[in-house]
């Protein structure tokens, strides 16, 4: 049974007889490229040669991009990020402006990137500060930064058409091979989007406790604008949907959690379910107090649950929290990878996470390996694996 099809038996609730190991190092590789720190075995080899080197299975993750003729310099979105990964261009589905007499654009000047958006509403503007150490960018300057701004930024994403390119598709597939199932990543959730995206989290909490109404509106709102991209993932051929909501149990708080972010998982899981789809969700950072929640998500698993050290949880109680029915993608610390890092608290670590989660269980990196990690230990653990599975 290929890495493909050993995911996809997972998510079936079977069991493929095997682990399959997806480290993810896109992050590793995109760095190490950009700064000329790539390890002399592999220069000059692609993402997808290093994965088959290292025998072990990509994550594949379809984001959402800007269409391609809204765009003049695909090198430089790519330098920024904005949903860049190395392993699926062209993109599969795209977003962009359709009417309501909106200009937008997007322009890198050094290490900013700088998005604009000119409306019969209102203007917005947001910057993002572009990492040599990072494959992806982290704003620096919010588009909203009053409440009545959310009205414009409701009629922008109003205008906004989604389109799934089923030739590009076909291409990204065939690229992928049987490496890996390939899977789409879902807009993060509507409050999730507030605090990371459009006003920052502080000043985003307190709009929400002065403003509740107005902000609860624009919430509201933008879960029915969203409809346009569950309706694509439905009738794509894409069996996986991940959930990048990047959930952190002191940001995400069990309040927080039960008013915002589980009606949301639960309507979405529902309606993808029925579509015939698999889902699992983004939690990473601090779980401790949010770990009583996941039977109530909806969810097929959960992404990149990090034990001890690096995490607040340990092994044991990520066991509890997911008992036999839940999948556990990932699981083994990233700071293990780290070239100071012990090599035998690495192993232990794999041999405990395989004890307690699988067959339910997706192995990998919580939450990847650190552009400054060992890639040698990806080799080490695929070695590991492959003895697992001839047992």
């Amino acid at each position: 049974m290929n890495f493909r099809e050993a995911v996809l038996e997972i998510f079936k609730g079977n069991d493929p007889g095997q682990i399959v190991w997806q480290p993810r190092i896109e992050n590793w590789y995109d760095v190490n490229k950009r700064q000329g720190t790539m390890p002399e075995k592999y220069q000059g080899m692609t993402l997808m040669e290093i994965y088959d080197d290292l025998e072990c299975s990509p994550r594949p993750y379809l984001y959402g991009r800007p269409s391609p003729e809204d765009l003049s310099d695909w090198e430089g979105l790519e330098r920024a990020g904005g949903g860049y990964c190395p392993q699926h261009v062209p993109p599969v589905w795209t977003v962009r402006l359709e009417g309501g007499n909106i200009t937008s654009e997007q322009d890198i000047d050094g290490n900013e990137l700088i998005e604009r958006w000119e409306t019969p509403k209102g203007n917005l503007t947001r910057r993002w500060r572009i990492s040599e150490l990072s494959i992806v960018p982290h704003v620096t300057d919010y588009p909203v930064k009053e409440v009545e701004q959310l009205k414009i930024l409701e009629y922008i994403l109003r205008h906004q058409k989604v389109e799934f390119h089923y030739d590009n598709y076909e291409l990204v597939r065939q690229k992928m091979g049987d490496r890996a199932p390939l899977a789409i990543n879902a807009p993060r959730a509507p409050f999730q989007m507030l605090i990371l995206f459009y006003m920052n989290y502080e000043p985003g909490i307190i709009a929400l406790h002065r403003h509740t109404h107005e902000v609860e509106s624009f919430l509201k709102a933008a879960e029915e604008i969203d409809n346009r991209f569950y309706e694509m993932m439905k009738d794509s051929p894409v069996d996986i949907i991940n959930f990048p909501d990047n959930v952190d149990g002191h940001f995400d708080s069990p309040p927080l959690l039960e008013k915002y972010l589980l009606p949301h998982w639960q309507r979405r899981t529902e309606e993808l379910r029925k579509a015939g789809k698999y889902t699992d969700v983004h939690w990473d950072g601090s779980i401790k107090p949010i770990l009583r929640y996941t039977h109530d998500v909806g969810v097929d698993g959960f992404e990149a649950f990090t034990p001890k050290p690096q995490g607040d949880v340990t092994i044991e109680e990520m066991s509890e929290a997911l008992s036999d029915d839940l999948i556990l993608l990932d699981g083994v610390p990233a700071t293990h990878f780290l070239p100071s890092a012990s090599v035998s608290a690495l192993k232990e670590t794999i041999d405990q996470v395989i004890e307690e989660f699988a067959p339910k269980l997706i192995l990998g990196i919580s939450d990847e390996i650190p552009a400054n990690g060992d890639i040698e230990k990806v080799r080490l653990v695929s070695e590991w694996i492959k003895e697992y599975n001839a047992v």
